[in-house]
C-alpha cells in the first residue's frame, strides 16, 4: 500500500512538472521588437529581481522592469499583460512557440477611451539565465 501511495505522488508530481514547466523554473527572453530602440527582456518569476516573486518583468534590463500577468496558452504560445505602476494593462506580448513576438499596445485616457493603439512584431531568444542575457 506504502508504494502504491508513494507512486501514485511521483506520477502526480512529474505530471505536474509535464504540464506547467514554467511554474518550476524562470525563463529570460531577450526580444529585438520593431519600434523600440532598445531590447525588450521578458524575465518570468521567480527569476526577477523584485522582491514580490509573483509577478513577471517586462523592461529594458533582465528580471527588472513593469511588472507582468503571465499566460501559457495550451497550443504553445506565451502571452504576457504588462502593467503599469497601478495595475493598468497598457500591453500584450504574444510569444509564439518559433520565439516570434506580438506586441500590442495602447493608452487608455481618464475617461476610459483607447488611444494610441499601436503593434509591432520581433523575435526573441531565450537565456540561461538573467547574467547570460547581458552578454
Amino acid at each position: 500500500m506504502k508504494h502504491a501511495v508513494l507512486l501514485t505522488l511521483v506520477i502526480c508530481f512529474t505530471g505536474a512538472q509535464t504540464l506547467a514547466p514554467s511554474l518550476l523554473r524562470a525563463d529570460v527572453m531577450k526580444c529585438k521588437i520593431d519600434g523600440f530602440s532598445e531590447k525588450i527582456f521578458i524575465t518570468t518569476s521567480p527569476d526577477t529581481n523584485q522582491s514580490d516573486g509573483q509577478y513577471a518583468r517586462i523592461g529594458i534590463s533582465p528580471g527588472a522592469g513593469n511588472r507582468a500577468l503571465a499566460f501559457a496558452d495550451r497550443m504553445g504560445a506565451h502571452v504576457f499583460i504588462e502593467l503599469n505602476t497601478d495595475g493598468t494593462p497598457i500591453g500584450l506580448f504574444t510569444v509564439q512557440k518559433d520565439l516570434h513576438v506580438i506586441n500590442a499596445r495602447q493608452s487608455i485616457d481618464p475617461s476610459g477611451s483607447v488611444l494610441a493603439p499601436s503593434q509591432s512584431a520581433g523575435a526573441c531568444s531565450r537565456c540561461v539565465g538573467l547574467r547570460a542575457c547581458l552578454h
